[in-house]
């Protein structure tokens, strides 16, 4: 991928988001941080769906190719996974607004074998298989442990709103707060540790570590969606026909510089 390509991953030109990431707090406010929070929640969602669906049917197909019954099965399995694919490179619109390129059909194939064999040995079906089962589990467990931080850090930046109505109860007195740590006793009461948070002074001073935990961690949030939209576009790549000649045409070179030099006598 050339500079070019990285400029426009995101929409934007990579020198721009980077003047904006320079300033933390509006970086908050960008759509990049809530793109990319709704990226992972969905990725959660949709990821380990798919996973038990891609892996029940692929198994199950498998299983049943030894009654025959299994070989229209793979089709229809093959083709799911290619639908799951194109479903994976819609998600990723939230971060790459122009989308990505169109993906290659699965090469024409006359008669039933050849189908089956065109659509298994097409790199997308084959891609989306591994993408879908392999990294599933390991993108479900890095994509929960990010979004909680994050949305736990942004809880705690309303603190002073709710905190009065949580309700605590130590041996037999009532309170009414939050605690962060380990209060046995009640808060005031011995082998307490932490801090607990039932004024609005504590209040105030919660909210404020949680933001500056919060601004820290929109560079991990963003960061972890976007390395996953990468991976997407590279696994999914549509295939350009015109790529090369594209390329050709806007690389500086003698055809160009003739091209231009007709057009400037023009």
């Amino acid at each position: 991928m050339n500079t070019e390509d990285m400029a426009s991953l995101y929409g934007t030109p990579v020198w721009t988001r980077l003047r904006m990431y320079r300033n933390p707090l509006r970086m908050l406010f960008s759509a990049g941080v809530w793109g990319s929070a709704w990226y992972l929640l969905s990725s959660m969602v949709v990821g380990i769906f798919l996973f038990s669906v891609i892996t029940s049917i692929t198994l199950t197909s498998t299983a049943l190719v030894v009654i025959w019954l299994g070989l229209p099965l793979l089709v229809g399995a093959g083709y799911f996974i290619r639908g799951c694919v194109v479903l994976e490179r819609g998600r990723a619109g939230a971060l790459v607004p122009e989308g990505l390129p169109a993906l290659a059909p699965v090469p024409t194939a006359e008669g039933f074998f050849p189908t089956l064999k065109a659509v298994w040995r097409d790199r997308i079906t084959r891609r989306g298989l591994a993408h879908f089962t392999l990294l599933a589990v390991p993108l479900f467990v890095l994509d929960t442990v990010v979004w909680a931080i994050w949305i736990a850090f942004l809880g705690g930046v309303t603190v002073p709103i709710w905190y009065r109505y949580i309700p605590r109860g130590y041996n037999g007195q009532h309170f009414h707060g939050l605690e962060y740590g380990y209060f046995p006793n009640g808060p005031h009461g011995k082998d307490s540790i932490g801090f607990w948070i039932g004024s609005d002074l504590s209040a105030t001073v919660a909210a404020a570590a949680s933001l500056v935990l919060l601004l820290a961690w929109n560079y991990v949030l963003v960061a972890t969606a976007r390395v996953q939209v990468t991976a997407v576009r590279s696994i999914f790549a549509g295939r350009d026909p015109l790529a090369t000649a594209r390329r050709l045409l806007e690389s500086p070179g003698p055809l160009n510089s003739a091209t231009g030099t007709s057009s400037a006598s023009l």
